[in-house]
């Protein structure tokens, strides 16, 4: 292992030195093997070690006798991207894994491989450069910018198929047998096409530490894909029916860990829509721990959830109505009346809540001011019911492929801005946070999420550097809505 030799160098390897002696594994992992792969989250530290996904692949990578898989973040001041787990650096590795689960964390792929001097495009890479694998949540729905990147893209759900191709592999092949022997797995990209895996396994966290997004908890996923279906949301439309874990599996792994671990986080598409959740609840209670949740479904809320949480130290609560009002709702295929919204509210308040947090989507083509005055009317109607803070979360919509709304055009960037500006005026009171999601990265989500053919290759070849990406990516956005007719 080369150790630093610059002053920047040294910087960067303390920082991940720091960030690995904050961990405290909650099972064993063997790093030994033959075949080394680099697992990269491009993306902090702090939401990479947040990752479920994150974890299972290390958890399964490194449960494979032939495999030594270790673990990198990104960070835009990295030059040498030093190992989480040995602190080498990731040139050493012949095989580079990345996960990915956001859109403009393409940006920083194509960073990382550009810090290293490794050819954007797949077809350009000769013996000598790493094997790219990309997986994700973005390939369940778009692989036209990925297939072009990746020597192998993988969509979907991490498979025992893949799993078995792995283990095949010493670590001895040359690159092309590596990419080709990945390549037959049956959940590979091929140019356009490309079938996503659904896996019933689901994810549960490896270690814990301080410096996470949601810090020392213990995380655990109850249930992935979702039954509501709304029509702005690919997990309801690509990533495969509902599936739970079962409440004796949960119960299992918790008294397992149990005297480890204080803080546990239900992760789902709905937490609320999990099948034992009465039973859970009773059995959290009892063991005493302090629970959080992914997301809550106003219409499915019980007190005793909201007891749970409250009672777990949390000072306030989400809801997301998604639309100011019923018309909107009613286009998002929501399923939530004003009724639902008050009684949420009320709850809140019954279970000692004094802060609530509120998540809507603005912005759609078919949305008009009268739509968005019912966020407004929403966030005064909880401050006259009694709450101290109301926070609103607020974020365009961005139509993505696989959805019902997959070939809607997304507003544009100038009339997304005006409608912020109105809406921060309209939320301009006492007691009311106004969060907004930034629109020229929304809009940056949205060209990278329905990027095709040509423009992708042009996106990936001819622009060097980061500000180029961005400026291109927004013009991008402005070609794709011509092309699309209104709702």
């Amino acid at each position: 292992m080369r150790k630093p030799r610059t002053l920047d160098s040294w910087r960067e390897y303390n920082k991940v030195l720091a960030l690995k002696n904050g961990e405290n594994f909650l099972e064993p992992i063997d790093l030994n093997g033959s075949l080394e792969i680099a697992l990269i989250y491009p993306n902090v530290y702090e939401v990479a070690s947040a990752s479920l996904s994150f974890h299972d692949l290390y958890a399964r990578f490194n449960a494979l006798p032939n495999v030594k898989c270790e673990r990198f973040f990104f960070d835009r001041s990295f030059k040498k991207f030093y190992s989480i787990d040995s602190l080498k650096p990731l040139d050493e590795f012949r095989i580079w894994a990345f996960s990915i689960h956001f859109e403009l964390d393409v940006l920083n792929i194509i960073d990382i491989l550009r810090s290293y001097k490794v050819p954007v495009l797949s077809k350009k890479r000769n013996g000598f450069h790493p094997v790219i694998i990309i997986g994700g949540a973005l390939t369940y729905f778009n692989n036209a910018l990925l297939g072009l990147v990746g020597d192998v893209v993988h969509s979907g759900d991490l498979t025992d198929r893949f799993l078995a191709i792995l283990r095949s592999l010493t670590g001895k092949e040359s690159r092309q047998e590596i990419v080709e022997a990945l390549n037959e797995d049956p959940h590979a990209v091929k140019g356009e096409l490309f079938s996503p895996a659904i896996s019933q396994k689901l994810s549960r966290s490896v270690f814990i530490t301080n410096n996470s997004a949601f810090g020392p908890r213990f995380l655990i996923e109850i249930g992935r894909g979702c039954k509501r279906a709304c029509k702005f949301c690919v997990a309801g439309h690509a990533f495969g029916k509902e599936r739970f874990l079962p409440v004796e599996e949960l119960k299992k792994s918790l008294d397992l860990l149990k005297g480890r671990i204080e803080n546990v986080g239900l992760v789902a598409a709905t937490v609320t829509d999990y099948p034992w959740l009465e039973e859970a609840i009773t059995y959290l209670n009892e063991r005493k721990f302090k629970v959080s949740v992914s997301s809550l479904r106003l219409d499915s809320l019980s007190e005793e959830l909201l007891l749970l949480l409250r009672n777990s130290g949390q000072s306030q609560f989400t809801i997301a109505p998604e639309g100011g009002s019923q018309r909107i709702r009613n286009k998002f295929s929501k399923g939530i009346t004003e009724d639902h919204i008050h009684t949420a509210l009320e709850m809140g308040l019954v279970a000692g809540f004094k802060k609530v947090k509120l998540y809507y989507i603005y912005g759609a083509i078919f949305e008009t001011g009268e739509d968005r005055e019912g966020i407004v009317r929403h966030v005064h109607e909880a401050r006259k019911m009694g709450y101290s803070q109301v926070i609103v979360s607020l974020n365009p919509l961005i139509p993505k492929p696989g959805t019902p709304f997959g070939k809607l055009p997304m507003q544009d960037m100038d009339k997304l801005r005006k409608i912020e500006f109105e809406l921060r005026n309209w939320l301009n009171m006492k007691n009311v946070k106004a969060d907004f999601e930034s629109v020229k990265e929304s809009v940056m989500q949205f060209s990278i999420a329905n990027i095709t053919g040509d423009d992708a290759i042009e996106f990936l070849e001819n622009k060097s550097f980061t500000s180029e990406r961005k400026k291109y990516l927004l013009d991008l956005a402005g070609r794709i809505n011509s092309k699309r007719k209104e709702w």
